[in-house]
């Protein structure tokens, strides 16, 4: 595979009373350096939860509430080129909005030929609409990028069948297929974003984020986290 996309949740930034923390910001930075030396091109998807979960404020209205939330996918995206730039890593962030002055806008040409020229590629904003997550904008980045992967980095080390940190004795998976997934009801991630990773033929790796330096491991054909696909 030539083009990875990592998807990250906001809450795999927070740590304690800080959203952001300097630990997480570190651990994608050492794991954007993993992909790059396997001469891997990079777009990263980031969550918001850190700073606000829309589906949490019942009480808003709910467009408003998953505006908010998409804010904060941006503001994620700004940190993490904040930090990357200081680290001597390139990277542009591109959101499905305009901020005239504070942000520049791309087109997909554009975003390619940074790929191209080594810089990570930071998708905040999600898709742009409410009522979408940011595994939805997984979708987005991955059709404008044409990557073949998605590395999904979570709190846990893959897919169980059931909730490990409640069961005790469950059973993680190597291996599934997209089929194996629907079939068996397991949450990966939501339903339309999982469907159209199916539909495109994707492989999925979920892994712990803070495992990334297994990351070796997997691209040395040792199985890691869980790999699905068809």
């Amino acid at each position: 595979m030539n083009k990875v996309i990592l998807k990250i949740s906001g809450e795999a930034l927070r740590e304690g009373n800080n959203p952001v923390s300097s630990n997480s910001l570190e651990i994608i930075l050492n794991t954007i350096k993993i992909l790059q030396k396997r001469q891997k091109l990079i777009g990263i998807v980031i969550g918001g939860g850190n700073f606000f979960r829309g589906r949490e404020h019942t009480n808003m209205n709910k467009v408003t509430a998953d505006t908010i939330g998409m804010l904060g996918t941006v503001m994620n995206a700004l940190y993490l080129k904040d930090y990357l730039d200081k680290n001597n890593i390139k990277s542009i962030v591109t959101t499905p909005f305009d901020f005239p002055g504070l942000i520049d806008n791309y087109d997909n040409n554009e975003i390619n030929d940074a790929m191209f020229q080594g810089n990570v590629i930071i998708f905040g904003g999600g898709v742009g609409k409410s009522g979408y997550s940011t595994d939805s904008g997984v979708i987005l980045a991955r059709d404008i990028l044409f990557a073949d992967t998605i590395i999904k980095m979570t709190n846990v080390d893959g897919v169980y069948d059931s909730d490990p940190k409640i069961n005790n004795n469950a059973i993680k998976y190597e291996k599934l297929t997209y089929q194996e997934v629907l079939e068996k009801d397991l949450k990966v991630m939501d339903r339309y974003a999982f469907l159209k990773l199916k539909e495109k033929e994707t492989k999925l790796l979920v892994m712990n984020f803070q495992k990334y330096a297994d990351l070796e491991k997997y691209f040395d054909g040792i199985n890691i986290g869980t790999i699905i696909e068809e």
